[in-house]
């Protein structure tokens, strides 16, 4: 019995001193190939987001730009229309001199 029990320890001993853990060493070069390719699939995506992260930034800026173009496209018609309005209701005296001054003939 105690050759036995000697022989159990002796087998559990090698079982935690010897990592192999029934691998070969085959397999443990891919498991280390698909680490290798989970990390740099890892700092691609890193990469991409920094870059998602820069064009999300130009695009708000192009918003921005676009919206205000916008408010003085709408300043200048409300001004146009006014002054289509001022036409409208003047006289041709009030017209010419109106030409006049805007087209200094």
């Amino acid at each position: 019995m105690a050759p036995i029990l000697l022989f159990l320890i002796g087998v559990m001993i090698y079982d935690f001193i010897n990592d192999d853990n029934g691998m070969s060493a085959e397999d443990k070069k891919r498991i280390e190939q698909l680490d290798k390719d989970i990390n740099s699939v890892i700092e691609y995506q890193k990469q991409l987001d920094e870059k998602i992260t820069e064009y999300n930034k130009k695009i708000m800026k192009i918003d921005s730009t676009i919206s205000n173009i916008k408010v003085k496209k709408e300043v200048i018609n409300n001004y146009y229309e006014q002054k289509g309005k001022e036409i409208k209701n003047s006289n041709a005296k009030q017209v010419d001199s109106l030409l006049r001054s805007r087209y200094n003939f």
